[in-house]
């Protein structure tokens, strides 16, 4: 969900492993542990304010998933102010100026609007994100690679080598290590947590990527996808987390809607919607610009 919503200037919560119920009535197979463990639905809206109309319907149980956990949309009510963590850091990659300015807005929006924002430095960084890939990578070759083989383009069986290259895929027992060691990473973020129940990070470092860049080699993958760090470390781990436009960036192709993230507490995904209007009340919604755009 946060990498189409980055692309279009809409807004979203990926929600945590378990809140939304599952099923595809069309797959052939069940997937695999790493997929199930990390795919999850959601909504892409115009708003926050629509994210949270839509979720809590979206949370309703479904016998059809045997491993979704029916808790109620809001959870119970923490000290105020609440605490959120604040991070631009990017592990090596460069930040672009707008996506500073981006964050450095959705910084001050928060603050504004009553939560403590301190610079913090998150656990499990970007060790969490860099172990997923490889296990992922690495669950994909076992169970998909024969597919990919037989129904790939060209283009896609590329791609898909040049992710092995530069990820190489855990096998064996290696992959069954990085399964466990996730447990470690997301037990370091619930101690995390405990006194930052937010998170505000940088979704990508750049703005997001143009269409197809990540099919030109080495260079756009990681542009696309080897950058994501702060997106798949989530994944990984399970947890909540939000993209809300924060800017509408001046940049050479022309103006373009730059997203921030919000990560919450596991099943806290109220406080991330919470959050992410906050920060639209003071920005204003990304849409009726981009409407405006098109007229």
């Amino acid at each position: 969900m946060r990498f189409p919503a980055a692309a279009n200037g809409a807004v979203t919560v990926k929600p945590g492993l378990g809140r939304v119920p599952a099923y595809n009535p069309s797959q052939k197979a069940e997937r695999g542990m790493l997929a199930q463990a990390m795919s999850v639905q959601g909504v892409l809206a115009r708003s926050a304010g629509d994210l949270a109309l839509a979720m809590p319907s979206l949370i309703a149980p479904d016998p059809r998933d045997p491993f979704h956990v029916p808790l109620p949309w809001a959870g119970a009510r923490l000290e105020r102010p609440l605490r959120v963590a604040f991070t631009k850091d990017c592990f090596g990659f460069a930040l672009h100026p707008e996506v500073s300015a981006a964050l450095d807005a959705a910084a001050q929006a928060l603050s504004v609007a009553g939560y403590e924002v301190e610079d913090a430095t998150p656990p499990a960084m970007p060790d969490a994100a860099r172990v997923g890939y490889r296990a992922l990578l690495g669950e994909t070759k076992a169970l998909l690679s024969g597919e990919f083989a037989r129904h790939g383009s060209p283009a896609f069986q590329a791609l898909f080598e040049e992710y092995f290259r530069q990820y190489p895929p855990f096998e064996g027992a290696e992959l069954l290590s990085a399964m466990a060691q996730r447990t470690a990473f997301a037990r370091d973020w619930a101690l995390f947590q405990e006194r930052y129940p937010l998170t505000l990070t940088p979704f990508m470092a750049q703005p997001f990527f143009a269409p197809d860049r990540d099919l030109e080699g080495a260079e756009g993958m990681i542009e696309a996808l080897g950058s994501a760090l702060w997106s798949f470390a989530m994944n990984f781990m399970g947890l909540p987390a939000g993209n809300v436009p924060a800017r509408l960036a001046d940049l050479p192709q022309g103006p373009q809607p730059v997203g921030v993230q919000v990560v919450g507490r596991r099943w806290r995904e109220d406080l991330v919607v919470e959050a992410l209007m906050a920060i639209e009340a003071q920005i204003g919604p990304m849409a009726p610009h981009l409407w405006a755009r098109m007229d």
